[in-house]
């Protein structure tokens, strides 16, 4: 059998993809967690890890071993810290998982306070516009925005965020307003996705609108979307967190004003464990109470107590 530490480094290195951050994260030399790393391998006659002088990456076998091995350690650290969570300040890394524009308007200013009101904590937050594997990623905690909401996870939800239709006034001036959602199919549309073509669908009292749009501009990320926006490109479907103030001060126009471009519901999504870790209840905490500063008058439905999702299903996005 493998030992355990050897294992352990091995998923500190997988994680990080980097010898220098497993080492700080495991608080030793680099040298023995690279040793460690090249004895397991050597017990398993396979190489996990493929190293060059600019990068390291999990080889195919090393992706198959961290995803058995990675959660176990993540148990075995859960275990740990259930054994003493109740009476200990929140320390160690906290894993968080959260999508990109989530993180710039609202959990960077959360981290920061976590941060500051804990000192013997660190974090690592994973940004990226995906559905995050809590557990395979070895992940203490997650913003959940698409898609259902895997049954053995915890669920807390955060609210519902809506999206309004804008552009700015250059352009509305210039091209006109849309009088109902088809019209802009045939205006210069700004898609978030990686194709130009996209169906957008507006609602109102229980009647769905689809309009299909060939986008002069489309891009994966809602903050460039937005920025195309302001630069007068066109129109463009954005969550409203991210464009209220641009509105009320008139960077922005808010148009079909009756219609709901959609919505989307953001939940804080966590392991289901009986005694959480220090860190991890420390954060939901601060989370929730941080909540009410989220920048937008268009985030609706307050926290709600946090259940572990059962026979019921999974809640969809």
């Amino acid at each position: 059998m493998a030992d355990l530490n050897d294992i352990a480094a091995f998923t500190a290195v997988a994680r990080a993809l980097s010898f220098t951050k497993a080492a700080r994260t495991l608080q030793m030399p680099k040298s023995p967690v690279s040793e460690r790393v090249s004895r397991l391998e050597a017990r398993l006659g396979v190489r996990l890890l493929e190293r060059t002088t600019r990068s390291l990456r999990l080889t195919a076998s090393g992706a198959a071993y961290f995803a058995q091995v990675g959660r176990i350690v993540h148990e075995l650290e859960e275990a740990d810290a259930a054994v003493t969570a109740a009476h200990k300040t929140p320390r160690g890394v906290l894993r968080i998982g959260c999508p990109l524009l989530f993180a710039q308007s609202f959990l960077s200013d959360v981290v920061a306070t976590y941060l500051s009101r804990y000192p013997e904590a660190q974090v690592e937050l994973v940004v990226a516009d995906r559905p995050f594997e809590i557990v395979e990623e070895a992940l203490d905690v997650a913003i959940h925005v698409v898609g259902p909401i895997d049954a053995q996870l915890v669920a807390r939800k955060l609210g519902i965020g809506g999206r309004v239709c804008v552009a700015s006034p250059a352009y509305v001036e210039k091209h006109g307003r849309p009088g109902r959602p088809l019209d802009l199919a045939e205006h210069a549309c700004l898609v978030n996705g990686p194709t130009r073509s996209m169906t957008w669908t507006f609602e109102r009292e229980g009647e769905a609108q689809p309009v299909v749009v060939n986008a002069r501009y489309a891009v994966t990320s809602f903050e460039l979307v937005y920025r195309a926006t302001l630069a007068r490109l066109g129109y463009a479907p954005l969550p409203a967190f991210l464009c209220v103030n641009d509105i009320e001060s008139g960077r922005l126009i808010r148009v079909l004003d009756d219609w709901s471009a959609g919505e989307t519901t953001l939940h804080l999504v966590y392991p289901s464990h009986r005694h959480l870790a220090a860190r991890v209840r420390a954060f939901v905490d601060l989370v929730v109470e941080r909540l009410p500063s989220f920048p937008s008058g268009h985030f609706a439905a307050p926290p709600v107590k946090p259940r572990t999702l059962g026979a019921s299903g999974p809640i969809g996005h």
